[in-house]
């Protein structure tokens, strides 16, 4: 995909089912996850695992940028496909987080401009041309050295177990997903995550995403400034006033009178 967007701020949740590669070509762009920010800037790829995060355009950037989207299904079936690719040794660097760098060197700027002219052709080029191109890309980034995290990512994706459930649903409890977008993540139907949560947790996923957001949502009262507003947002609930309503009826006492008795920051 070939995204051209006009100059904004925006900021939102976004989630995607598929891990993507992202290529800037003009304007910069921040992601955030509750750990932690990355910003791309023109000229820079990244990759970035499935799930959700907040995304953020710069005030007066054009932003123009390309994406590619991968299932965990294609991923495991072209490195099947191609083992030598990956390297023998699995690192644990940046294991958890979200958005991996790649490098751009000569021969991958090459391939990025080599692309553009088919997001603009009249017609509509082969789809075992597109997927040769796409394949292009997987070979140079996977079996480039430099891209380490990447591939200590894909070691843990070819022989995750097919209960992947905690990864998941720990990097992305801040989020306001509903129980089926949580299901998609976790390649299951709504039944079969929901039992297999049960299984592997004991309760719920509703009672327990509600447990970890407020959870998160105290840590952010008492050690930062921001509005109760942004901190509904920061913690998955859907607005201030279903925060507010689920944070009295759990902790009777308010989130505002809450940070008043507890905060740690100085106003």
């Amino acid at each position: 995909m070939y995204y051209d967007c006009p100059s904004g701020c925006s900021r939102e949740d976004r989630w995607s089912q598929y891990n993507y590669i992202l290529y800037i070509i003009t304007g910069k762009k921040v992601l955030y996850t509750h750990t932690r920010s990355w910003l791309l800037t023109k000229g820079t790829a990244v990759f970035v695992k499935k799930g959700a995060c907040i995304i953020e355009e710069v005030n007066g950037e054009v932003l123009c940028l390309m994406a590619f989207f991968i299932p965990d299904s294609y991923l495991r079936s072209f490195l099947s496909e191609n083992k030598a690719l990956l390297t023998k040794e699995k690192t644990n660097t940046h294991e958890n987080d979200l958005v991996l760098s790649l490098e751009v060197n000569e021969m991958m700027l090459a391939y990025y401009e080599s692309v553009i002219p088919y997001f603009f052709s009249s017609v509509k080029p082969p789809e075992h041309l597109l997927e040769l191109k796409f394949k292009e890309l997987l070979y140079n980034i996977i079996g480039n050295p430099a891209n380490t995290d990447l591939n200590s990512f894909l070691h843990t994706l070819n022989s995750s177990q097919v209960n992947n459930i905690r990864p998941v649903i720990e990097a992305n409890y801040c989020y306001n997903l509903t129980l089926s977008e949580y299901a998609q993540l976790c390649n299951r139907s709504l039944s079969s995550f929901k039992r297999d949560f049960y299984s592997l947790y004991g309760e719920s996923p509703a009672r327990w995403l509600l447990v970890k957001r407020l959870a998160h949502s105290l840590e952010l009262l008492c050690n930062s400034n921001s509005p109760i507003v942004d901190i509904s947002f920061k913690s998955g609930f859907e607005n201030s006033a279903h925060f507010s309503h689920a944070f009295k009826k759990h902790f009777g006492i308010s989130p505002l009178s809450y940070r008043q008795r507890n905060s740690k920051v100085e106003r």
